[in-house]
Parts: C-alpha cells; structure tokens; sequence
C-alpha cells in the first residue's frame, strides 16, 4: 500500500526514542593510517606497523556509555564495549588492494526496556558485523572498490557518533582529474545502519514500501583556493527519491591572525518512479560565517527548510549548518539561527584543551503530514576536548565532555543530553 507521506528519518523518526540526557564514555585506538571509522583504500603509511607481506593492522578499541532521558520521560540507557578490527594490504603490483574490518559493540549495561540509544540494537542486543570488505582497483590514479565500504558524501555518510559507522555494499569509481578536482560515484545497494548488523536495501532503509532498490550517487569536489572548495551531490534513490546539494566555502584573510569563512549551502528534495515513500518534495538552504583570530572563534548560521516535507536523511548526518548534538533543525518550514563559539587553549598555557559552545533556536516548524504548527525550539550545546601530546605517557588519549538542553515551547519543555568520550590509540 502507498504511504501518503515520506518516512521521516529526521531526528524525529531515527531516534527509537526520542534522546534526552546523554552521558557517554569512548575508548578508542587506531592505527597510524586508519581513518576514525575503519580503513579505505589507501597508501600505508611508510613509518606504520607491518604484518608479514606488508600488510597494515587496524585495531579501535571503544566504550561507550549512554542515558537518556526524553521529553515523556522514558529512559533510554546503556553502556556498551567494542570498537573494530581489521587488516589492509599494500597495492599489490601497484594496482588492486583488500581490506577487511570486523565491528562489534557487547552490552556491558543495559535495561531491555530502555534500548534506542543507538550503541546497539534496539532491544539492546549486541552488534557483530563484518562492516568492511573490499577489492580496490587503481589505475591512473582513478579507484574502483567494490563490496562493503566506507562512503563519507553530505547525505551518505557514516554518522560515527555511537559504537559503530553506517557502511555500505556498493560499486564505486573516485579519483581526480586535476589537482583541484575531485570525484566520486557509484551505485549502492545496501546499508548498514550504526545500530544494526544488517545490511538492508537502500529503499527499504528510506521506508520504501516495494522492491528492495539500491541508489545511484555522484559528487564532485573543486578546491578553487587554499582552503576555499565547492562541492556538488546527486542521489538518485530508484522509486524512493532524489537529492540535490550544494555547498561552497571561502576564506577571507582580514589580518595575520584573523580570518573569516563564508559558506553557503542549497539541497533539494524530491520522489522519483514509482514514489515508494510517498509523494514528496522539499528543499532547505543556509549561509555560515565564521570568524578565527588566533586562539579565538566565533560563526553564525541561519538556515531554512521548505514547507513540502521535513529533509530526508537515511543514510547518514544532514549536512545541515545546524545539525546539532540533539536535533538537526530540519522540521518542514524551520527557519532556524545558530550562534557558536570556540576557544584554544594552547595560547594560554595548556595545550591540547579546547572548548566551544552552540545556541540554535527554530521557528515556523509545521507538521509535514497535517499542516500543524509545532513548538518553536531552541538547543543549547557545551563541549570541552582535551588531547594528550605526542611524547607524552598517555600520548594520544583524547577525552571529549558534551552537554546539551533542548528546549520547545510547550509541555514538556525541556530535553538533556551530557557525554563523556575519551579516545586512546593503540602503538604497535
């Protein structure tokens, strides 16, 4: 049966529950040259760990606890351990690569009753996956991978905010033509979603109602200035829908210390074929400042969604300016405004901490099924880093501590979420 509207999978429809106070502990360690969700195709690093025949190890290691507290009052807890393992060889005659990676996150705390917060699966069950499995093609400089991987687009990406990445079965082709320009496409057929060891069709992960379909992408990257880059998105999602992103950035020099980036970004939403998530179209915009003198920043964001229907975003992060701890402030007809800043300490005699801080606040938000008006909300974030330095006892240990209200007009009203991620890399 068709639906009569998309599967939201804003922050309204991904979570199990809706998130509230957040209290999480990480543990992490990587390999020189793994990147912080597994490994990718890839040169190995020269000073790196090797296994017989070159081959290069990646271990990460993670503890992660979770306790939420939503706006009804149901509490979702957990506390979990895992990370991932894997392996990459070096380009064998200079041309073809494999790469494996095992997920896992275990229970070690973790109500029945009070499962959604992402760690693991929904009734708390533990995650156990082969996440990464692939061949790697690479001639004149252009790769082919194929099989499970990583892909890290504005609208497909891993979302690595819990125990696990999203990764996808897929057939990609990346590379660059020039030295400012790159690109990257395919056709993906499945994903694994975070907190999941199940790689289901992209159109059933979208809430598609028909056949299991895959989705076509292509993107493309023009470095036209030092640190200025535009980039352009297509995904053409067959019978679910299709998405359309732009976004460009600038660096504007105003003094040897002091620095302001420009940025813009433009998507937009529709259903193609035979709709199977419903007839819909959408469309969102936004335009970012962000000012840098030495050790200090501060930026301003100001973004705005379509009245069709809330931005659709399945298969990973919304690149939204304004998607924040709690909520991405993409509700059908949100105009919203964010106002940040940020702090290094090193400066200051205490090198390796930093600090920011995010106030956002929503308006005009509708209902996209009705029509309704819904409350007007606002979140406020609080994050402190601090990084063990290189030579140091604990070199590499990285520790992360995050707070966050989220308030609406209303009853109930207000929405907390804390957490605590400390990263530790591993030397072999």
């Amino acid at each position: 049966m068709m639906l009569k509207g998309p599967v939201r999978h804003s922050w309204r429809a991904r979570q199990s529950r809706p998130a509230a106070m957040t209290i999480a502990l990480g543990l992490s360690a990587l390999a020189a040259a793994a990147s912080a969700q597994g490994i990718s195709p890839g040169d190995i690093p020269k000073d790196g760990y090797r296994l017989p025949g070159g081959i290069e190890p990646v271990l990460q290691l993670r503890t992660y606890y979770f306790d939420q507290q939503s706006l009804t009052g149901v509490a979702s807890t957990a506390w979990a351990l895992g990370g991932w393992a894997g392996l990459r060889t070096p380009w064998i005659g200079e041309a073809l690569q494999l790469g494996v990676v095992g997920y896992t996150s275990q229970r070690l705390y973790g109500p029945a009753d009070e499962g959604g917060t992402l760690l693991l699966k929904t009734n708390q069950d533990p995650i156990n996956v082969v996440g990464l499995a692939w061949g790697a093609l690479r001639v004149a400089g252009q790769t082919f991978t194929a099989y499970r991987q990583l892909i890290d687009r504005p609208f497909i990406n891993p979302q690595d905010n819990r125990m696990v990445p999203n990764t996808f079965e897929a057939y990609t082709l990346s590379g660059s033509v020039a030295s400012a320009f790159s690109y990257t496409g395919g056709y993906i057929a499945k994903i694994k979603n975070r907190d999941s060891d199940e790689f289901v069709s992209m159109s059933k992960d979208a809430g598609g109602s028909g056949n299991n379909e895959g989705l076509y992408f292509v993107g493309a990257d023009w470095d036209f200035m030092k640190n200025g880059r535009i980039r352009a998105d297509y995904q053409y999602g067959v019978d679910t829908y299709g998405t359309f992103y732009v976004d460009a950035r600038a660096p504007v020099q105003l003094g040897e210390r002091t620095t302001l980036e420009l940025g813009a970004q433009y998507f937009s939403q529709n259903s193609v074929g035979s709709a199977q998530i419903g007839d819909f179209s959408t469309w969102g915009a936004g335009i970012r400042g962000a000012l840098t003198h030495g050790a200090l920043g501060v930026q301003l964001m100001v973004t705005r969604t379509g009245t069709g229907f809330d931005s659709q975003n399945p298969y990973g992060d919304s690149p939204s300016y304004l998607n924040e701890q709690q909520v991405p402030f993409n509700t059908a007809g949100e105009r919203a405004w964010g106002l940040g800043a940020s702090i290094d300490f090193a400066s200051l005699g205490a090198p390796g901490l930093s600090a920011s801080a995010v106030y956002a606040a929503g308006s005009h938000r509708i209902d996209d099924a009705s029509g309704a008006p819904l409350p007007d909300r606002n979140e406020t974030d609080l994050r402190a880093d601090y990084r063990f330095a290189k030579g140091s006892a604990l070199q590499g240990l990285w520790i992360t501590l995050r707070y966050s209200w989220l308030r609406q007009d209303g009853s109930p009203q207000t929405q907390t979420q804390a957490r605590v991620i400390v990263n530790y890399p591993l030397s072999f």
